[in-house]
């Protein structure tokens, strides 16, 4: 780093990285987060279920059981189409208000009755209360024994990260030293390298992305 001429910065990053990898793994230590995961990929699975079964309807040899999955289609894209990739809080809330739309509109709760989607939707409430009842849990546990707070240490490194960058470039412009540009390209391949896995997750698996970047 005396090389590069950026000790300063690259010193006030490293305890920030620290410090998130540290409350992380202080995080994914909790007994409740596998049950946590687990849950939000029944409530996922069920969404994901519920979807495909509507959408065989739709191409139903009989108009009205057609409309009846057209409805109910509808009513879960009034809440959002990518309800999966919400942060667990919000996806939580998005069932939450699927599932009462379901249970209280008439015409919701005929469509249901009709096209025999009952066991769908006891299963989706299930795996919805039981991720609101563990989650719920898991934060006593985590105000019991408090963690750093990883958005704000996050937010304090990316600052010192973009300073150290921004040194970075600006030894490259001036050209003061070789090796500043070959560390600018290292990093770049890098990073290109980091959010393609994050786009491969994310097409992968719904909730990846969200698990990574929101859910908490």
């Amino acid at each position: 780093m005396a090389v590069l001429q950026i000790t300063t910065q690259y010193d006030a990053l490293r305890p920030q990285l620290a410090a998130i990898d540290t409350a992380f793994k202080q995080s994914l230590a909790s007994g409740i987060t596998p049950e946590l995961t687990a849950l939000d990929n029944q409530r996922d699975d069920a969404l994901t279920g519920l979807r495909s079964v509507l959408n065989g309807y739709g191409y139903h040899y009989e108009q009205t059981l057609k409309d009846t999955a057209t409805a109910l289609l509808a009513n879960i894209d009034q809440h959002g189409t990518n309800i999966q990739r919400l942060s667990y809080q919000e996806e939580t809330a998005v069932i939450d208000s699927i599932l009462k739309d379901w249970q209280n509109q008439t015409e919701l709760s005929q469509a249901v009755t009709t096209l025999n989607l009952g066991k769908w939707l006891h299963h989706l409430q299930a795996a919805n209360t039981g991720f609101a009842t563990r989650y719920l849990a898991r934060v006593e546990q985590q105000a019991a024994n408090p963690t750093e707070d990883i958005p704000k240490l996050r937010e304090a490194a990316t600052a010192s990260y973009r300073n150290l960058m921004a040194h970075l470039q600006a030894h490259a412009t001036l050209n003061t030293a070789p090796q500043h540009a070959i560390v600018l390209q290292q990093i770049s391949v890098l990073a290109g390298q980091y959010n393609q896995v994050v786009e491969n997750r994310a097409n992968s698996s719904p909730n990846a992305a969200t698990t990574t970047q929101t859910n908490t």
